[in-house]
């Protein structure tokens, strides 16, 4: 999703820096064994008989999003509409999401609709391991880590020489604390903060890992009187320590869960999603080209 142009390290510099990062998570994946509790195994005396394991899968969601009007877009057309879906599931060895738009750019001649999509399968330490990795770091601290994971991730145009690219990295699960710096919080649903090498594979740019990628995903409830609402996204941050200029996605959704009102929450839900993105494509932003995005579209999110 993120692409273009100039140096502002040397490869090996870069690989250094990505190298330090993975060595330094590493290293915290080691020691909380130490500090954590083990978990309890599975099927010990205490264990009913007659209970169940659970399955494979914890839990495994569809959705469909029609995104029928948007306004603002660069680099492409600025006005589109998108259909997508996604995926997610977590399971015994880790977790997963995935998502394919496919998007309809209005005013232009020729061809005027494609796709974009990524895939990110984690596996998780403390699953595998079967090991407590929660860890706070000191007493007050913002968060708290629950997990520690090797994260993984495709991502793929229509037009692979355009758009395509392989992360490798280190994720982790964080717990928010609801007495954070903004105040008294609710719990948020999930935080996730994947720190990746990234290697591009598209044509025209140097292969191998040779920038770094900072992802964060997360999902926050809250209420106004009886109407639930969700405010859930993600950003992507690409340091741009290689050959390719830097680039920062913000994607969030903000949303009002319109099954609660008749007893059916978490099916449907309408609102907006917002796009902001500075130097789109990684294609850096000028006078002359304006690569820095802020857009908005209509929401309608339907989970099967």
């Amino acid at each position: 999703m993120l692409r273009k142009s100039y140096p502002l390290l040397k490869a090996r510099q870069v690989l250094h820096a990505f190298a330090f990062c993975l060595a330094t998570s590493c290293a915290t994946f080691v020691t909380l064994p130490v500090l954590a509790q083990e978990s309890e195994a599975e099927g010990s005396d205490a264990t009913p008989a007659t209970e169940e394991a659970p399955g494979f899968f914890f839990f495994s969601d569809n959705s469909l999003s029609l995104l029928p009007y948007g306004k603002g877009f660069e680099v492409d057309p600025s006005e589109q509409s998108a259909i997508t879906f996604e995926h997610a599931h977590a399971s015994k060895i880790g977790d997963l999401f995935m998502f394919v738009d496919y998007y309809k750019w209005h005013g232009t001649p020729g061809d005027d609709t494609s796709w974009y999509g990524e895939f990110g399968p984690r596996l998780s330490f403390g699953k595998i391991f079967n090991k407590d990795l929660s860890h706070t770091f000191f007493e007050k601290s913002l968060f708290e880590i629950k997990d520690v994971l090797l994260a993984t991730q495709y991502e793929r145009g229509e037009d692979a020489d355009a758009a395509e690219a392989v992360l490798v990295g280190i994720g982790f699960d964080l717990d928010i604390r609801e007495a954070g710096l903004l105040g008294r919080l609710g719990k948020f649903n999930y935080v996730q903060l994947n720190i990746y090498g990234r290697a591009e594979l598209a044509k025209g740019v140097e292969h191998g890992i040779n920038d770094v990628q900072i992802s964060m995903v997360a999902s926050y409830p809250f209420s106004i009187g009886k109407h639930q609402f969700l405010i859930d996204g993600y950003f992507d941050w690409v340091l741009g320590l290689g050959d390719e200029e830097w680039s920062y996605h913000l994607n969030p959704q903000v949303t009002m869960d319109l099954g609660a009102s008749w007893d059916d929450p978490g099916k449907l839900y309408v609102g907006f999603e917002f796009d902001f993105w500075w130097n789109k494509y990684q294609i850096p932003s000028s006078s002359e080209f304006d690569t820095d995005q802020a857009a908005v579209s209509l929401l309608l999110k339907y989970h099967l």
